[in-house]
């Protein structure tokens, strides 16, 4: 058992309210104030449960026995899956001049971004996404995760972990059939894994890059484009300048909080984002937050 220390700013009931909106989520469970989550290191499989309480989080491991390597993987991962090191109080100081910003910082205070820290997952997750509902997405999701991830059983539940690029290029086109994927995205998910069956990208390779740089590379992949890159820069390396524009959700967010007849256009959404410079991300985080009920 581990135990990391929350930031005093962080808001535990937004943060599992983000994690329990999708329904069709595998790669997690959520029970009260505790997730249960599988991770697969180097061939091997550790299930742990993470509890929230008394300003930490407690780490416990239900199967397989990690090593001291094995250990800070793990912890490094939640740290930044619940983007523990960002410094809110500068997030927040950029926020007040900003009317809406401000409002979502009294509503949503100390939530951090929920990231993604994987980034063949990241790449996966935002070519899944591309054109359809949430709901949807999480049901392809779920469809490639159970076809091809690796798993284990506790306490009669089935718990899962992101499959391997390796592992993802092994299904055939019928099977993708059968999981609901079109064939362009089909082409894009097969495109990414062989770069990372290559060791043709990586996430440190990306992180030593700027915020443009690393928007251009991503973009140069096939099945990347502008929506993508900067999902996967905001929700998995991190970069809090990423604003994904054409997004639907942030659209009808805006339109919701700045009562708009209609969805802002291109012109409307550059005018209106102006002044969130630096602090893009969580801006757009906080957007996205407002739309659960």
């Amino acid at each position: 058992m581990i135990k990391i220390r929350l930031p005093e700013l962080f808001n535990k009931t937004e943060t599992f309210r983000y994690l329990n909106r999708g329904k069709e989520e595998i790669l997690f469970r959520v029970s009260g104030n505790r997730v249960r989550k599988l991770f697969k290191i180097e061939n091997k499989l550790l299930l742990t449960q993470l509890t929230f309480e008394n300003q930490n989080i407690k780490i416990d491991f239900l199967q397989g026995i990690p090593s001291s390597h094995h250990l800070k993987l793990i912890e490094n991962h939640i740290v930044e899956w619940f983007d523990l090191n960002t410094d809110l109080s500068k997030i927040y100081d950029g926020f007040r001049p900003v009317e809406i910003l401000y409002n979502l910082a009294h509503t949503y205070h100390g939530l951090r971004i929920i990231k993604v820290p994987d980034l063949y997952e990241a790449l996966c997750w935002s070519i899944i996404g591309q054109q359809i509902n949430l709901s949807f997405a999480y049901q392809c999701k779920r469809n490639l995760v159970a076809e091809a991830g690796a798993y284990c059983t506790y306490e009669s539940e089935t718990f899962y972990s992101f499959p391997s690029p390796e592992d993802v290029l092994e299904i055939s086109d019928d099977t993708f059939r059968r999981m609901k994927f079109s064939s362009q995205k089909v082409k894009y998910i097969r495109i990414v894994s062989q770069l990372f069956t290559e060791k043709k990208i990586s996430k440190e390779q990306l992180l030593y890059m700027d915020y443009q740089k690393a928007k251009q590379t991503l973009k140069q992949i096939k099945g990347i484009g502008e929506w993508s890159a900067n999902y996967v820069l905001m929700r998995c390396l991190g970069y809090k300048q990423a604003l994904p524009l054409a997004d639907v959700g942030l659209q009808n967010a805006l339109k919701n909080q700045l009562n708009l007849a209609n969805k802002p256009g291109k012109e409307e959404l550059l005018l209106i984002t102006e002044n969130w410079k630096g602090f893009e991300s969580y801006a757009t985080f906080y957007l996205w937050q407002s739309l659960l009920v």
